[in-house]
């Protein structure tokens, strides 16, 4: 299995770039996203995963829940938990990504090696890395608000085109959908590839900074698991 084939919300490539100036219309919204990143500490919410891919012109869907921890100003623990249409569990922790899957009870554990920084960088953009930051890596406009599908109230929509020319031979570009007001937390993320492939992520439910509980971000696998070890 190649791990940039791996069905993970967000996990990406990503580098850093010179700073940016932002434009007008988008400072109010990067002193939000300062604030908030300044004050994130966790996030939990119901998750729906699509993943396109353009030359079958096919979409799947995946749901479960999401949990991330923020464990450092650069570093997160993240779980997600996929209940359908096949179980399967995501774990995030520095250096590793673990994936169970139950149904065969293998582990897998990927080490990221030197991309593991890289790869933090790109989980946060949304939960825990303010405007400033996102504002050295990408041009970032706000395109104008919508209602995506799913959603009942309009969202600013935020575009992220990456700077590098190395993001850009994996991610051409990525979307945010804000509320207009309060916390910009992310209610739906989209990330789209050369291509033509693209991933969705929509947030349900979506609690932020509550006190989760001590096994929140544990595995818990069974006796008999299997582990098979790769390297990035």
């Amino acid at each position: 299995m190649r791990l940039s084939n791996l069905t993970v919300p967000l996990f990406c490539l990503v580098l850093t770039t010179p700073l940016a100036t932002p434009s007008d219309d988008i400072h109010p919204l990067q002193l939000r996203m300062d604030k908030a990143a300044s004050e994130f500490k966790s996030m939990t919410a119901n998750v729906t995963w699509i993943t396109h891919t353009e030359v079958l012109g096919e979409d799947s869907t995946e749901t479960g829940t999401i949990t991330m921890k923020k464990s450092s100003t650069r570093d997160v623990q993240g779980l997600v938990n996929f209940e359908k249409p096949d179980p399967k569990k995501v774990y995030l922790e520095k250096p590793n990504l673990q994936i169970y899957y139950p149904k065969t009870k293998i582990l897998e554990v990927w080490d990221l090696g030197e991309q593991a920084d890289q790869l933090y960088q790109f989980v946060m953009i949304g939960f825990g890395t303010s405007g400033t930051a996102l504002a050295k890596d990408y041009d970032m406009k706000v395109v104008g608000t919508d209602t995506p599908k799913g959603q009942t109230a309009p969202l600013l929509h935020l575009q992220l085109m990456p700077r590098s020319a190395k993001v850009k031979e994996y991610v051409t570009k990525v979307e945010l959908w804000i509320p207009e007001q309060g916390d910009p937390y992310p209610i739906q993320e989209k990330v789209s590839e050369p291509s033509g492939n693209y991933r969705v992520a929509m947030y349900g439910d979506l609690k932020i900074n509550q006190t989760l509980p001590k096994d929140a971000l544990k595995l818990n696998l069974p006796a008999g698991v299997r582990t098979e070890s790769h390297k990035r």
